[in-house]
């Protein structure tokens, strides 16, 4: 089993698979990582799909449009973004009913080298949280796109109206109603944890995580916890939340049993917050971001299906390089 570790870190143009893929050798955001506008309109896509890999897709995609762009040209592009972005909501929407999906998790990224833009306060990384990103993914797509052009770009109703196409009233209507689903909610962004307090959590959980402990997990947990799992080491199970703290350590302590070989852990800035990354070497099998409250861990998110960590592994990869 690998050592312990904490490291809390932080494709040229055209490149990628001959199935349009990204390749795995190339960096993320290789080319525009160092444009803020570009890199803020990558953030953005990202809160509205959950997907680091779609984000990036579409905004190098949209990429030659930017060039030497002013203010009236990158909102052009902003329009044009969203466009698609708003589209692919809608068919990712509909695609889930139609399969009958079980839980949905958004792929998680590595943000401490400012690849989602600065994140200098608890709401900015609030906003990027694993848990903000699944409630906007509740949303309906055109509530979500209003929320996230104002929360990114401060647009007001009659910019957004001029984006999605609508009349300035109604995008006032999907402003409100996603800011009021986002306020009712915030309780479980705003838990008053201490950053040294979170550290310590994340290290105990790690330990107890490794060393299949289920007292020691037992005693981190709320007891409402619940625990999420996008099934990526045993597909067949764990497709529903996991309730309670009994439920939730025993879950916890047979996550090593499911994982691949080998398997260690280290913690890293997840979303915006502390995370724990499986990694067998130097490859990435899975994230555990955790949920915060003033009695303990209030949730558990676990992604593990390989597709879903492809991003992350090459912001790993490029990190380990730098």
């Amino acid at each position: 089993m690998d050592g312990l570790r904490n490291e809390e870190t932080g494709r040229q143009d055209g490149a990628g698979t001959a199935t349009g893929r990204p390749d795995p050798a190339v960096p993320p955001l290789a080319g525009f990582a160092d444009d803020p506008h570009l890199v803020r309109l990558f953030g953005a896509v990202y809160r509205m799909l959950g997907s680091a890999q779609e984000a990036e897709q579409i905004v190098r995609e949209a990429r030659p449009g930017a060039a030497d762009a002013d203010a009236e040209a990158y909102d052009r592009l902003v329009h044009q973004v969203f466009g698609v972005v708003v589209r692919r909501a809608e068919a990712a929407v509909r695609g889930r009913r139609e399969a009958a999906a079980g839980t949905w998790l958004p792929e998680p990224v590595l943000t401490a080298g400012g690849i989602l833009g600065p994140l200098p306060s608890a709401e900015a990384r609030e906003s990027v949280s694993m848990a903000r990103l699944v409630l906007l993914e509740r949303l309906q797509p055109t509530e979500r796109a209003a929320y996230v052009l104002r929360e990114v770009f401060g647009y007001g109703p009659a910019d957004i109206a001029g984006v999605l196409g609508l009349a300035e009233a109604r995008c006032g209507s999907l402003l409100r109603r996603a800011r009021q689903r986002v306020r009712e909610s915030e309780s479980v962004f705003r838990s008053g944890v201490s950053e040294q307090q979170r550290r310590r959590i994340v290290d105990e959980l790690l330990r107890a995580v490794l060393a299949e402990e289920r007292a020691a997990l037992e005693e981190l947990l709320t007891d409402d916890v619940v625990a999420w799992t996008d099934g990526g080491w045993q597909p067949e199970i764990l497709r529903r939340p996991v309730l309670g703290a009994v439920k939730v350590s025993r879950f916890l302590a047979g996550l090593l049993a499911r994982a691949p070989e080998g398997t260690g852990g280290t913690i890293a800035e997840v979303n915006g917050g502390l995370g724990v990354v499986g990694v067998v070497g130097d490859r990435i099998v899975g994230v555990l971001s955790p949920e915060f409250g003033e009695r303990g861990l209030v949730g558990i998110r676990t992604v593990a299906v390989p597709a879903r960590l492809a991003y992350f592994s090459r912001q790993w990869a490029a990190r380990a390089e730098d």
